[in-house]
């Protein structure tokens, strides 16, 4: 096969394959993620990741259907080896709606990172969603909609007691956000704390060199800005 061609597999690449430095553990996605896109386009196979490769049909194209599926499995694989254990081991474990469900049921967030367990969860309702058929009915919307506030409720309840008040502040909101809406004001709520925790030594020690300087420069001339 023509190595450009994006369903092209090199005898290099294989399933345990690490494609990247880091794995990804919550905290570190924009920099893995960059690097991630970065290999994959590198190895041609950005396609499969953005959508722009679509799975032949099964039984109208099976020779191609076999190319998509070897690469999109080696992907899956080389995806799971470049997540943090505790990322990944809450899907590709599971292996019915039942296994999932309880695991969603019992998951928390523990000593992980707010992002950490947002991608864990979220790992775990995809596969669920996998598992469940689509409803094709006038009541679609409202059956959405419920899924979305179950989401909702599971990753709020997940959270440490120590965002309990921002937990119900969210719970309070009219009309309620979606989970990805939650997620964004849990986070801005983690780095604001994070912030507020780290010490301010060396900005004071910064200042305090600016103003000496400062005032060697331009002696009794003082911005009040």
């Amino acid at each position: 096969m023509d190595p450009s061609n994006p369903y092209y597999v090199h005898h290099s690449d294989q399933p345990g394959h690490i494609l990247v430095p880091i794995k990804l553990n919550g905290a570190n996605y924009q920099s893995w993620s960059k690097s991630m896109i970065h290999t994959l386009t590198a190895k041609n196979k950005i396609g499969f990741i953005d959508g722009s490769i679509e799975m032949p049909s099964e039984t109208d194209q099976p020779a191609e259907f076999a190319s998509w599926n070897q690469c999109n499995s080696m992907i899956l694989s080389w995806l799971t080896h470049s997540v943090e254990s505790d990322l990944a081991q809450g899907v590709i474990h599971a292996k019915t709606a039942q296994q999932i469900q309880k695991s969603i049921a019992i998951i928390s967030q523990g000593t992980m990172f707010v992002a950490s367990y947002f991608i864990k969860i979220k790992g775990l309702w995809d596969e669920l969603e996998a598992h469940r058929t689509l409803i094709t009915c006038n009541k679609m919307k409202t059956h959405l909609d419920q899924r979305e506030e179950d989401k909702l409720m599971q990753f709020l309840m997940g959270l440490n007691e120590s965002y309990k008040t921002v937990r119900s502040s969210i719970l309070m909101m009219s009309p309620l956000p979606n989970v990805r809406q939650a997620y964004s004001l849990i986070i801005q709520e983690e780095t604001q704390r994070q912030m507020a925790s780290e010490p301010n030594e060396s900005f004071s020690i910064a200042a305090a060199v600016q103003n000496r300087t400062t005032h060697a420069k331009f002696k009794d001339k003082i911005c009040d800005h």
